[in-house]
């Protein structure tokens, strides 16, 4: 074989790896390559649609590395053989480092497109692949790129799907079951683990926010009546979590960020009441200035569904603590509180936001009207009971007998029992007074009656699952909460409304008529038509 006489500074072939890094000269072709897909996988984070252009300039840029490179030489010069006409191609020394740079974005590109597009088939929305997905692989990346390079080793660049964190898989799994027909795909399997694998992989709770009460990834209420100060207890609260500081003089919170979501207050009411709070606890703003934050959705409110657009700009692990205030606002429109179904979907969903963000959730919510010392704590709160079961945390506030005081009890999923505590409000923040008996919950005295009242009360028949239907249940369909409402304010009690509801509905006095798997339930004396045969 005759030996090449290749002209000065070219080599015989074309090489845009991948390669050992082995010589200088191919150590800096790595460094190009690396440096080229970190380039495109940085800018793959802000893409709002996949961009096609990209990649054939991408590929256009790539061959046009080679084109450049390239360089004819006679075949008589080359091989030695001057009775050759024909020419030969040989590429200028040292094109390995461009090749390599315009491989590594053509790669990263290439990787970025085929997750986008695999994942747009799986029903997954454009805004969420870029945060969800791409955003962590850039992280990913990024550290690969900045790593030593290895002489006798090649390591390949990280690939999207092995870079998505756990809680973000969680998301798009409940964003690919929101997008599927019913009837449609088999579910998948059940995700089991053997108790072996699941003591190896979940050794420990999960980490606290509030130490007594409530983790990450978890919900709690906060229940009182209306004008209890609830809101003033949860801003105590936020300060307590963003300084931490113990809230209460009780519970331990560990510092982080917290956001609260406001549909009540007004900007400058919120900005009135901050300060006040910190002044009592004596928290500077060096503490907390820039680590709590305030979102005052007054008048341009979204349901819990539709702040999922809201919660997937926000990167996860950003917040510690997020505050929903109040709860009520943020249901949807139509939606029966009092229907555990209803209900129990709004806690998957805060549960599914949770997870994506590595937060817990502080929800504000009322309680019925009325007296709530002969209750238990996970039968306070208006609405469905799902609402109690379905939250890690049920905390509750019920009047004391004494002025201004309060008693806080709670039901919690993952800590002890805690004993009931009594809380009196001395304007801005509750504070505990140990002195008082939790026990001595205020009742609400019956009021006195005449004797026409009295005469009234006796001569008025009982009620019964028919004169329930009758008085409150018509031919045209009604929504549950409407004919509730209506019952109990003819007097009866929301228990006693819905359980002479369930008894109608059970002796075929009343019929459940449905919309649509997200439209409240309804109810009529007559039955819903079946479809036309």
């Amino acid at each position: 074989m005759s030996t090449l006489v290749l002209p000065a500074d070219t080599v015989p072939h074309y090489n845009d790896g991948p390669d050992l890094p082995s010589t200088p000269l191919l150590e800096k072709a790595e460094r190009a390559y690396r440096d080229g897909f970190r380039s495109v996988a940085r800018a793959a984070t802000s893409w709002k649609h996949p961009p096609e252009d990209l990649r054939e300039s991408l590929w256009r840029a790539r061959r046009e590395v080679r084109r450049r490179n390239e360089m004819l030489v006679p075949s008589s010069e080359l091989f030695g053989r001057p009775g050759m006409d024909s020419e030969q191609i040989v590429y200028r020394a040292g094109h390995e480092v461009d090749a390599a740079l315009a491989r590594g974005k053509v790669q990263a590109c290439e990787q970025a497109l085929q997750c986008w597009e695999e994942l747009s088939e799986q029903g997954i929305p454009d805004e969420a692949i870029g945060p969800l997905v791409l955003k962590p692989w850039n992280e990913k990346v990024q550290q690969w790129a900045d790593a030593p390079i290895d002489p006798a080793g090649i390591s390949p660049p990280p690939v999207p799907w092995k870079c998505i964190p756990d809680v973000q898989r969680l998301l798009l799994e409940q964003l690919r079951e929101a997008e599927k027909p019913c009837g449609g795909d088999v579910p998948p399997a059940l995700p089991t683990k053997s108790v072996r694998r699941l003591l190896n992989e979940h050794p420990h709770l999960r980490r606290p926010v509030i130490h007594g009460l409530l983790r990450e990834g978890e919900t709690m209420n906060v229940i009182a009546s209306p004008k209890t100060g609830k809101s003033w207890l949860v801003l105590d609260l936020a300060l307590a979590v963003a300084a931490g500081r113990q809230w209460l003089g009780t519970f331990d919170c560990e510092p982080g960020d917290v956001l609260i979501i406001d549909n009540e207050l007004h900007w400058e009411t919120t900005a009135h009441r901050i300060p006040k709070v910190m002044e009592a606890r004596g928290i500077p703003l060096e503490a907390v200035g820039e680590r709590v934050c305030v979102a005052s959705v007054r008048g341009g409110l979204k349901d819990i569904f539709g702040m999922a657009t809201c919660f997937q700009h926000l990167a996860p692990g950003r917040f510690k603590l997020i505050v929903l205030d109040a709860f009520y606002r943020f249901m949807p429109q139509d939606m029966d509180e009092n229907d555990n179904g209803t209900m129990a979907q709004l806690y998957n969903h805060l549960d599914g936001y949770a997870a994506c963000l590595g937060c817990a959730f502080v929800l504000v919510h009322h309680s019925t009207k009325g007296s709530q010392a002969g209750k238990s704590v996970t039968d306070v709160g208006a609405g469905a009971g799902a609402q109690s079961r379905a939250t890690d945390t049920h905390l509750v506030l019920r009047p004391h007998e004494e002025p201004d005081c309060v008693v806080l009890d709670a039901a919690m999923r993952s800590w002890p029992p805690i004993a009931p505590r009594v809380l009196r409000w001395t304007f801005p923040v509750w504070t505990p007074d140990d002195s008082l008996d939790p026990a001595a919950l205020r009742t609400e005295r019956p009021r006195r009656r005449g004797k026409a009242g009295e005469a009234a009360k006796v001569a008025e028949p009982a009620w019964d699952a028919g004169r329930f239907a009758q008085a409150f249940v018509s031919e045209t369909p009604a929504p549950m909460a409407a004919i509730l409402r209506a019952a109990t304010s003819a007097g009866l009690s929301e228990r006693q409304a819905g359980k002479l509801l369930k008894q109608a509905e059970s002796q075929g006095m009343i019929h459940r008529w449905r919309f649509g798997a997200n439209q409240p339930v309804r109810f009529a004396t007559a039955a819903q038509p079946g479809p036309p045969a």
